[in-house]
C-alpha cells in the first residue's frame, strides 16, 4: 500500500499525533508529523488520550501509590491522576499548536478516555482511509515489537511514523527502502512527495535476504517504466546481513526520513529491532 494522507477537507483521513501521558511528548515527533501534514497539505488531528486502563487499576482496594519512602505509599487518588493527565493534554496539545501554527498547518484536538490502541482504531475509523499515525514518544524495542498488532487493530491508515530516542537530524534525503519491486512506484511517489516539500533528494536503498535477489532487484529498478534516472540508487548492506547492518548502513545515509514496509528486513515483524531504535537519528515512516 502507498503511504497517503488525505488532503484537507476530503473527510477521508488526516494525521493523526496520537499523545498519552504516560510518556514525553518528543518534539521531533511532532515536527515530523507536521512536515507530512504541510506536504500532503493535510492537517492534524491531535489526539490525545488519557489511558482508562489506568484509572480501572488505580480503582481496585489494593492499588497503591508508592513513593520515595514507605510513609509516602497510600491509595491512589483517581482524581489527581485524572487532573495531572489534563494538565499533560493542555501543555503538550498547546505545543502541538503552536508549532502547526508557524507552518501554516490546521490542528484539531481531542482528548478521548480509552486505550492508546483502541483510540487510534475509532479515530481512523472515523475518517479514514488516508490517515497516517503519528506517535508522539519516542519508540523503543517493545513499540516494534507491537506494530503487527498495531496494524492489525487500525485499519484506516497507510501508515506510522515514528522517531527514536536518538532523532536529532532536522533535514536530509528522503531514503525509501526497496525490498519488494511491486512497492516501488509507490514508494517512489510518497518519497518525492515528501522530499519536494523540505527541498530535499530522494534515495532509493535497495535490499534483500540474498545477493541474487538484491541484484534482480536493482537491475528491475533500473529498468522500471518509471524514469528514475535522476535518483540516486544504492545496496543497502551485504544481502542476508540482517537489520543491524541495514540499519546501520541508513545511519549512514545521513537521511532526513526514511520510508521503509513493515514484515520487511529493517522493520520486521520480529527480531533485531535494538540495533534500528539505536540507529535512527531521523523519523522512521512504516508502511503497510
Amino acid at each position: 500500500m502507498t503511504a497517503h494522507v488525505a488532503e484537507r477537507g476530503e473527510g477521508r483521513g488526516r494525521v493523526v499525533l496520537r499523545l498519552t501521558g504516560g510518556y514525553p511528548v518528543s518534539e521531533r515527533a511532532i515536527e515530523a508529523a507536521i512536515k507530512v501534514a504541510k506536504a500532503f497539505h493535510s492537517e492534524i488531528e491531535s489526539l490525545f488520550v488519557a489511558d482508562r486502563q489506568i484509572a480501572d487499576a488505580a480503582g481496585y482496594g489494593f492499588a497503591r501509590e508508592i513513593g520515595p519512602v514507605a510513609a509516602l505509599s497510600g491509595k491512589i487518588a483517581i482524581a489527581t491522576i485524572e487532573r495531572e493527565l489534563e494538565l499533560s493534554a493542555r501543555a503538550a496539545l498547546r505545543r502541538v499548536c503552536e508549532l502547526a501554527q508557524q507552518a501554516d498547518v490546521p490542528v484539531h484536538d481531542r482528548f478521548v478516555r480509552d486505550t492508546p490502541l483502541g483510540a487510534l482504531a475509532h479515530a481512523c475509523q472515523m475518517a479514514g482511509p488516508w490517515n497516517i499515525v503519528v506517535f508522539a514518544e519516542p519508540f523503543t524495542i517493545d513499540v516494534l515489537a507491537r506494530l503487527e498488532r498495531v496494524f492489525e487493530r487500525v485499519t484506516g491508515m497507510t501508515g506510522i511514523l515514528m522517531v527514536g530516542p536518538r532523532a536529532r537530524r532536522a533535514g536530509g534525503p528522503v531514503v525509501a527502502v526497496i525490498e519488494d519491486i511491486e512497492r516501488l512506484p509507490g514508494m517512489v511517489r510518497t518519497a518525492h512527495r515528501l522530499a519536494a516539500a523540505e527541498r530535499q533528494d530522494v534515495i532509493l536503498a535497495i535490499t534483500a535476504r540474498t545477493r541474487s535477489g538484491q541484484n534482480w532487484i536493482e537491475d528491475e529498478v533500473r529498468h522500471a517504466s518509471v524514469d528514475l534516472s535522476h535518483l540516486k540508487i544504492v545496496g543497502l548492506g551485504r544481502p542476508g546481513a540482517g537489520t543491524a547492518v541495514a540499519a546501520e548502513m541508513l545511519r549512514q545515509l545521513h537521511p532526513g526520513l526514511v520510508i521503509a514496509e513493515h514484515g520487511g528486513i529493517v522493520v520486521p515483524r520480529s527480531g533485531e529491532h535494538g540495533a534500528l531504535a539505536a540507529a535512527l537519528e531521523c523519523p522512521l515512516l512504516v508502511v503497510r
